[in-house]
């Protein structure tokens, strides 16, 4: 008994149990949905929105929000391509797209951290900042397939052992950065600033440095994403990215990545991701109109935010009552 009330707080499980439903669900009603093709489709098309769900639970257990994400990869995409055209390495290329997402985090981590101007206000003019930027710099430019990196192309078409190299390295950032969340004093501090900032700063945590700290990361692995996301389509231009730190932020919350801070894992956003691709491979082979996938994802939010609202209660019911007892 014990043991399933351990398991039923795991954040995380309301995720897992989504995913194993629909896979099912769908495969029953369409067999096809079994087949080695669509788990291929679902592990390629989630590897983008996983590596920035990964970057932004950095900030989102902190109680903040980057909306830029979507503008960063996109430019760093089409920067990837567009120099590496001109005859520099990938080295290079792969450096500036870290120094640019780098950049935009710092920007954002000392607007919120050291001005204190609410992350989402912040972020959401980062966000058409980028992307103003990124018109400019690539008007009338398209990235394509022969201005690729040859090692990117290779990433985006190869697997290893029927296992896309993309989501290798998407499970490889999510263990990474899930021991650095899980072993890093810094890392946890991000915890205990998202669970309560005064707290927090009252103990000596340098809560200031964290939040710039947390920005920067998520704005480092966002510019790194850029080479991934070239590698997936081999190709960019300014419409790359566009909308997509919606579907980021959906992610982190459906994979129980707490809005209110304090708690969320980078599994659990690796999971909401994955998810979200699943509803959508599975809404086409069911057949249903594509609007539907909008509106199963603004359902999935709400529940995850109702879900986690109601553990939120329970965990300050359960520790009231042990303090009273």
């Amino acid at each position: 008994m014990k043991l399933l009330k351990k398991a039923l707080r795991v954040r995380e499980l309301p995720g897992i149990l989504g995913l194993l439903l629909i896979y099912v669900g769908t495969g029953v009603v369409n067999p096809r949905f079994f087949s080695p093709s669509i788990l291929n489709d679902i592990l390629y098309g989630v590897a983008i929105v996983a590596i920035l769900a990964i970057a932004q639970t950095f900030v989102i257990v902190m109680r903040h929000i980057d909306l830029s994400v979507g503008s960063v990869i996109g430019f760093t995409s089409f920067l990837i391509g567009d120099l590496s055209s001109q005859g520099f390495s990938l080295l290079a290329v792969l450096t500036v797209a870290v120094l640019v997402g780098a950049t935009v985090g710092a920007i954002n981590g000392f607007l919120v951290a050291y001005l204190g101007l609410p992350s989402l206000v912040v972020t959401l003019a980062t966000l058409y900042i980028v992307r103003g930027i990124f018109n400019e710099v690539g008007a009338g430019k398209t990235v394509v397939e022969s201005m690729v990196p040859k090692e990117l192309n290779w990433l985006g078409l190869n697997q290893f052992f029927g296992v896309p190299y993309l989501f290798i390295i998407v499970v490889a950032l999510m263990l990474i950065a899930g021991v650095t969340m899980h072993k890093s004093r810094a890392a946890r501090d991000l915890y205990a600033i998202g669970s309560n900032p005064s707290a927090a700063q009252l103990v000596g945590i340098p809560v200031k440095r964290r939040i710039l700290l947390a920005f920067v990361a998520t704005g480092a692995v966002s510019g790194l994403a850029g080479a991934v996301m070239l590698a997936r389509f081999s190709s960019a231009s300014t419409q790359s990215g566009l909308g997509l730190e919606l579907l980021v932020v959906a992610a982190c919350v459906v994979g129980g990545v707490s809005i209110a801070g304090g708690s969320g894992s980078v599994f659990g956003a690796v999971i909401g991701a994955v998810l979200l691709q699943e509803i959508l491979l599975a809404i086409g082979a069911l057949g249903i109109p594509q609007f539907w996938q909008l509106a199963v994802n603004g359902a999935l939010i709400i529940a995850a935010i109702g879900l986690d609202r109601y553990l939120s209660t329970r965990v300050k019911t359960s520790n009231i009552m042990g303090a009273t007892s």
